[in-house]
């Protein structure tokens, strides 16, 4: 239980910095307002979201079955996480040196350098979940997914004043390079967290391992475990709303422009709604369990596209409601998602589990390549309303039990 108590204040410790960290690397706000600042568009937009969050899922199928095979994880936690850091510091370089750059040539290069911060999660984030799932007591979890929500959402109202102030301050690209810089000592710092994880050594169940291996067993996996299969639907359905989110801004920059104070005020008012929300969560989850907090991610997020586009050219304090409720269902999903993934997964299939979903998360891989050239042929009105209806139909998929008997 002592090992367990540590391994739960070493989390909380990790959470808080790379809260700090995404805080000024948003993918949501500062990432896409450093595109169109750069030249970009909503094709742009896409090709960096899905290299941010496609990105990782592909590096699930090809190294999950490996990393599942291995009793302990924690190297390639710390081999991922550093070189996330030594990615932001690279882009953070480059954004110093950007007048001296074309346009195409700065671009190529902060997507070449985010490709290299997103392969790496796969590291990082496969090794994150098993480590978290047998280093925690069963009676652990769902008070510490909440705690981390509400922690990592407290850091974030440090740093969004903080983001904002940077990004009002100085001039672009001096702003963008403050904003990198300080997200790679922050993640630097996080990492002291998982040096302090004392992991348990559990023997992996002898299963296949290769990457053909895994893409082979993937249907029979999904035959046999019917949960597994609602859940990876679930993740594909609520898909299309988490990475439509990063539009939103280039949506915004049409109607009131992109100022560094503007994008630091949705930041802000974002990471107000995580906060506030998670009140409301946590009750949710002690009461309902997590299954309840995913309706209301889905709720959140099939309003959402409605909602930018009914409140377009109304006054700005009016529009910011899209990112307050953006941070609400972000904090659910965040809270949700992977308490759900851990409780309906054991300490030997946690890995391999969580490569199948990555290697079946098809939504998130491909459709922010597919939605920026969709907008720019179509509009944004055509692609928001299918991406409501999407996200709306998830709702079928949470009628299951999410905890193994």
């Amino acid at each position: 239980m002592q090992m367990a108590q540590r391994n739960y204040y070493a989390f909380l410790w990790h959470a808080v910095f790379l809260a700090l960290t995404v805080a000024l690397t948003e993918i949501n706000t500062v990432l896409p307002s450093l595109v169109v600042k750069s030249g970009g568009g909503t094709v742009e937009i896409g090709l960096l979201t899905a290299i941010m969050v496609g990105t990782p899922i592909v590096g699930q199928l090809l190294f999950a079955g490996y990393l599942h095979m291995q009793p302990r994880k924690r190297g390639f936690l710390l081999l991922g996480v550093g070189l996330r850091v030594a990615a932001l510091a690279a882009v953070a370089g480059i954004l110093l040196i950007s007048e001296s750059l074309s346009a195409r040539l700065l671009m190529s290069s902060v997507f070449i350098l985010m490709f290299v911060f997103a392969i790496s999660g796969t590291f990082a984030g496969v090794s994150y979940t098993d480590i978290l799932g047998k280093s925690l007591a069963v009676e652990q979890r769902g008070r510490f997914f909440v705690n981390r929500q509400l922690l990592t959402s407290l850091a974030f109202l440090i740093s969004a004043p903080a983001s904002r102030w940077i990004l009002g301050h100085y001039a672009y690209p001096l702003n963008y390079f403050w904003m990198f810089a300080l997200a790679a000592l922050l993640l630097f710092c996080a990492a002291f967290g998982f040096w302090a994880i004392d992991e348990p050594y559990v023997r992996p169940a002898h299963e296949a391992h290769s990457f053909f291996a895994v893409l082979k067993a993937v249907p029979s996996y999904l035959r046999e475990d019917r949960v597994l299969f609602r859940y990876i639907l679930l993740v594909n359905l609520t898909g299309f709303g988490l990475t439509l989110m990063p539009f939103y801004v280039a949506f915004a920059s049409r109607h009131y422009g992109l100022s560094g104070e503007q994008v630091g005020t949705y930041l802000l008012v974002q990471i107000v709604g995580m906060i506030l929300s998670n009140f409301v969560w946590a009750k949710v989850v002690k009461n309902f369990g997590f299954s309840n907090v995913v309706r209301g991610c889905i709720i959140c997020g099939s309003l959402l596209p409605i909602l930018v586009l009914c409140l377009s050219g109304m006054p700005l304090p009016v529009f910011l409601s899209v990112f307050f409720l953006m941070g609400v269902a972000i904090s659910a999903r965040k809270i949700a998602f992977d308490g759900i993934l851990i409780e309906i997964t054991t300490n030997t299939n946690r890995a391999l589990y969580k490569g199948i979903v990555g290697t079946t998360s098809l939504t998130t891989a491909l459709f922010p390549l597919l939605a920026g050239g969709l907008i720019q042929q179509f509009g944004y009105l055509p692609v928001f309303l299918a991406v409501s209806l999407f996200v709306a139909s998830a709702w079928l998929t949470v009628s299951f039990s999410t905890a193994k008997e």
